[in-house]
């Protein structure tokens, strides 16, 4: 008798625990990769991945570092279903060379890598603002005029006779105050001749990844809003404020 009632008092120690703390599996199984392989400073990273068992509630913790081993970007990012989506720009004096991932959630933890191609970084100043163009090695392209064409298109002279080959890949960063197409793509042409270049956007740059022929001449942007500087009414409405202060300081020097 003594002998079932410490079988019994066993089993009981096993079932209850179970029944009253659900056990979850330590692997969640973290899956994860980015949108290239390969950026260069200006991109934006997205990571995204799933965890195969949801174990709590906690975010997943998502830790980038440099080449140096420095932490450059850090996230905590809630899980939709088992699902989780993190991203960040690279800033333009960020440094060439592999870049560590580390990614964890619970127990687990993942980790994986990309590349950072700085290349060479040019202006092209288009009046209070400025589109940044960077391309791998040497610059080979050269931009000088920029101007406004009709239908919110900016056209900007080039000179490409340093390329040697057929084309020369060229990131443009354009400020969206500079011009835009909300919910569409910029269209962008080579001598007027429209070419398929990379789109992303970040919530104040668009970023256009373009190969640019040898021997082109000039390149357009069309949007479907331009810089407000551009815009044909503005040179008349600033004519109108200076009309407006002489007559406003000449009555006032009358009733003085």
């Amino acid at each position: 008798m003594k002998i079932l009632k410490n079988i019994i008092f066993l089993i009981t120690l096993l079932v209850i625990p179970s029944i009253a703390l659900p056990i979850y599996a330590d692997d969640s199984g973290i899956t994860a990769s980015t949108n290239k392989d390969s950026y260069q400073p200006g991109d934006k990273v997205i990571i995204s991945g799933s965890v195969g068992q949801i174990v709590n509630t906690n975010p997943v913790d998502i830790i980038v570092r440099s080449p140096m081993g420095n932490v450059y970007d850090v996230g905590q990012v809630n899980l939709l279903n088992n699902l989780f989506v993190h991203d960040f720009v690279l800033s333009d004096d960020s440094v060439g060379g592999t870049y560590t991932v580390n990614i964890k959630y619970g127990t687990s933890s993942g980790q994986l890598h990309f590349a950072l191609d700085s290349g060479a970084l040019s202006t092209i100043p288009v009046f209070d603002s400025e589109i940044k163009v960077r391309t791998n090695g040497t610059n080979l392209v050269k931009y000088t005029n920029v101007a406004l064409s009709a239908n919110n298109t900016i056209k900007i002279s080039m000179d490409t006779s340093q390329i040697s080959g057929n084309s020369v890949n060229q990131e443009y960063q354009i400020p969206k105050k500079v011009i835009d197409a909300p919910g569409g793509n910029i269209i962008f042409k080579v001598d007027g001749n429209q070419i398929l270049c990379s789109q992303s956007e970040t919530d104040t740059i668009r970023i256009l990844d373009c190969a640019i022929p040898a021997n082109s001449t000039d390149i357009e942007l069309v949007g479907t809003t331009v810089i407000p500087e551009f815009g044909p009414l503005a040179g008349l409405a600033i004519s109108i404020s200076i009309i407006a202060v002489i007559v406003l300081s000449r009555i006032s020097k009358i009733h003085l």
